[in-house]
């Protein structure tokens, strides 16, 4: 489902305007994207967790050219779905 479709149907479900609801997603998406940055765990009830990794700056070969490179430090985010979200999916 692309985001278009998917925010017309948040729209419908919460009943509200296609706008509003294209503005409460970015909104959520930020919150999350600043938590996770934080290194912080989101857990949404019935949902999932969202919980982010920090990864040191580390040296890797390319097996190719044998050259060494420095890759900078990031940070990664999992998403693990809750019970309630799995056993909904399975039953749908």
């Amino acid at each position: 489902m692309d985001n278009k479709t998917f925010t017309s149907r948040l729209a419908r479900a919460l009943d509200i305007d296609p706008k509003d609801a294209a503005e409460r997603l970015e909104a959520f998406a930020a919150v999350i994207a600043e938590r996770t940055a934080d290194l912080d765990t989101i857990a949404i009830p019935g949902f999932g967790n969202f919980t982010s990794t920090k990864h040191e700056e580390s040296i890797s070969t390319d097996l190719a050219t044998g050259r060494r490179m420095l890759l900078p430090p990031q940070i990664t985010v999992d998403f693990v779905p809750g019970s309630m979200l799995k056993k909904k999916v399975r039953h749908e």
